[in-house]
């Protein structure tokens, strides 16, 4: 196996990863054997440190995070020129921590169980075109989920909060606290060059992974390595009927609420008609809508991947 290494954020897990970091050394290394162990010291910085693992001949690259570590890593990832040929693998350690739902591994003991026995295969990533908050245009990948809508609010407010009531409490605080803030976006939507319409919703959401929000079932079909992104138009039903169809959401049933749209999808635009669509890349808020996003087959090589 080629060099190791694994990119830490000190600060998930409330904190966790930091104050327990020796002991998280030695639990990795006894799993895995010798590896380069580095730390994030600002937000954003874990971009970074994945490119420079590239340049250092890295042969895989593990986060060690929650998911907004791992969105960082997969962007470094495939940014570099030559970070599609790394393997790139999640050590779970987050308040929210939805893409390892989809992979199957609960705990870092799991992941690098998974790590040791499961085989290294190409998966999907997604990639998003959108428009940041001073109205400029940028693109950055997702390897989760991604949406535009009220889902973007949720995101500002929860990553404002800390998350000191942990993932799923937060992100269902955060759920309650944007609807009653949130001015129902009217988006025109575009699915592999058909128009499905104008609607007013709570969000458009776009799945490679299943999960988001701390534990909501978004994309239940969604599959890692299928080619394609499995969208959601979810209506906006006012936050009454939108807490008692939340259940749709946990259970894995979006398709259900009334007026929902559900497809799979190579590429979808969103367009704005009126208001604001507030953007949710892998639990960050980078911006708002008009958006493209597209799935990109087999980009991106996974470690541990799910059987």
């Amino acid at each position: 196996m080629s060099r190791t290494v694994v990119v830490a954020n000190p600060t998930a897990g409330a904190g966790r990863v930091g104050r327990e970091r020796d002991a998280i050394r030695r639990t990795i290394t006894e799993a895995l054997g010798a590896v380069e162990y580095v730390e994030t010291t600002r937000s954003g910085e874990a971009e970074a440190l994945a490119r420079d693992a590239v340049d250092g001949g890295a042969g895989r690259v593990l986060s060690l995070g929650g998911d907004g570590t791992h969105h960082e890593v997969v962007n470094g990832l495939m940014e570099h020129p030559d970070g599609a040929g790394v393997a790139f693998g999640v050590l779970p350690a987050g308040t929210g921590s939805d893409l390892r739902r989809t992979l199957g591994v609960a705990t870092l003991a799991e992941a690098l169980r998974a790590l040791r026995e499961r085989e290294t295969r190409a998966v999907d990533v997604g990639h998003a075109e959108y428009t940041r908050d001073d109205g400029s245009a940028a693109a950055r990948w997702f390897v989760n989920l991604a949406s535009c809508g009220v889902t973007g609010l949720v995101d500002r407010l929860v990553n404002a909060s800390g998350k000191r009531l942990g993932g799923s409490v937060s992100f269902a605080v955060g759920a309650v606290q944007a609807m009653l803030r949130y001015d129902p976006a009217r988006v025109r939507v575009t699915a592999d060059g058909r128009d499905l319409g104008a609607h007013d919703v709570s969000f458009v959401v776009v799945g490679n992974g299943r999960y988001a929000g701390g534990g909501m079932r978004f994309c239940p079909d969604a599959l890692l390595d299928d080619g394609a992104l499995d969208l959601v138009v979810m209506p906006h039903l006012g936050l009454g009927h939108a807490l008692a169809n939340a259940h749709h959401l946990y259970r894995g049933t979006p398709g259900r609420v009334p007026g929902a749209l559900t497809a799979k999808v190579a590429e979808v635009r969103v367009e704005v008609l009126a208001h604001t669509a507030w953007l949710d890349l892998d639990g960050e808020a980078p911006g708002r809508a008009p958006v493209t996003f597209r799935v990109r087959p087999g980009r991106l090589r996974l470690a541990g991947a799910p059987p």
